[in-house]
């Protein structure tokens, strides 16, 4: 396959590989709901001169907005020189629901995994997407718990890397390089180096993470950028960018707008309007965009996000997972998403 058509692909997966779920015996006469497509895409970024590689992943624990935030805010910029590919929500059903990981610990399946896992649509994906890619540096961002420098059981503002030095890549070099940058601008955050491939490491656990299987399978170096969940919002955002910014410049990329123009407009990126819905019913379509009751007959009901990257459409007692599925009585509620935010909910009766 070539890049274009995998890109392709790989844009589109969200939804398409999850299971209808039926959730009455007989679904004749009965609510159908299709669900939105989940907002797991890859977006690609092409310089005008050539260079390096680098893949940018945030979202993989649900439950920590600084990584999604940050990468959704990329979005917004342009680069000089080489491709830049970021994967803001590589894990939305987490996002929704505001769960480290709805289908269980995501960032501990990169192994082995089977395809029955709700997850294994989005690994194999990341793998693939790797794999045909072929970025000269994966950044991982993460919201840990407390402060590493403080107490080195915490994983909270710190780069982790996974050795030192792995068959010749110096991992090291570069997190010390960005370390002391962020030193420089205010920000403690050390190296924790996870030792994940000494037979001694206490973090055997690692083998299972996203940079370890960089690392192992395709020698990439990888990198986990950790904020802490003990902090704002824009601290969290203010320690990624910054050290996004430097790790893009030991790759040879810039961007723009600035990272500088990016801190000091933060609260500008972070606005959002509200999501809108599309409803259709055999093919006619309403939009809603706040709390509303709908009188529907007992037919198909289609949804699509219009104007929000980040939205989507859970309700209580259905499985996030679910593509679509029947359901056998008068009225239920959904909850629209903006990432783990709910702007609002509205209801369809019968």
């Amino acid at each position: 396959m070539d890049r274009r058509n995998f890109i392709k692909k790989s844009s589109i997966l969200a939804g398409a590989l999850l299971p209808n779920i039926l959730l009455a015996k007989d679904n004749s006469n009965k609510y159908h709901f299709i669900m939105p497509k989940k907002p797991f895409k890859f977006y690609i970024k092409k310089g005008k001169l050539p260079g390096k590689r680098v893949l940018i992943i945030g979202g993989i624990h649900g439950n920590e907005e600084g990584g999604y935030k940050t990468s959704n805010i990329l979005l917004d910029t342009e680069i000089d020189r080489g491709v830049l590919a970021i994967l803001p929500r590589s894990n939305p059903e987490s996002i929704f629901t505001d769960m480290r990981g709805y289908n269980g610990d995501m960032n501990r399946k990169f192994n082995h995994l089977s395809k029955k896992d709700s997850d294994y649509y989005k690994i194999d994906a990341i793998k693939d997407f790797i794999a045909e890619f072929k970025p000269d540096v994966i950044l991982s961002l993460h919201d840990g718990y407390g402060f590493f420098a403080k107490n080195h059981r915490d994983w909270g503002e710190s780069i982790v890397i996974d050795e030192n030095e792995y068959k010749g890549i110096n991992l090291y070099q570069s997190a010390k390089y960005v370390s002391d940058y962020l030193k420089q601008k205010g920000f403690n955050i050390p190296i924790h180096n996870t030792r994940t491939f000494e037979k001694t490491t206490h973090h055997k656990e690692q083998r299972k993470s996203l940079t370890y299987y960089a690392l192992e399978s395709h020698k990439i170096p990888a990198f986990c950028i950790e904020a802490s969940k003990q902090t704002t919002l824009k601290r969290k955002i203010q320690i990624h960018l910054l050290a996004i910014e430097k790790f893009l410049e030991i790759y040879g990329m810039n961007i723009k707008p600035s990272f500088n123009y990016l801190m000091a407009n933060l609260d500008k990126y972070l606005i959002q309007k509200p999501t809108q819905v599309a409803i259709y019913v055999n093919n006619q379509k309403t939009i809603i965009s706040n709390h509303t009751i709908l009188k529907i007959p007992k037919k198909e009901i289609r949804f699509e996000i219009l104007n929000n990257r980040a939205g989507g459409i859970i309700s209580r007692g259905i499985n996030v997972n679910y593509k679509s599925f029947f359901y056998r009585h008068n009225s239920i509620k959904f909850k629209v998403k903006n990432d783990s935010k709910t702007e609002y909910s509205f209801i369809i009766k019968v």
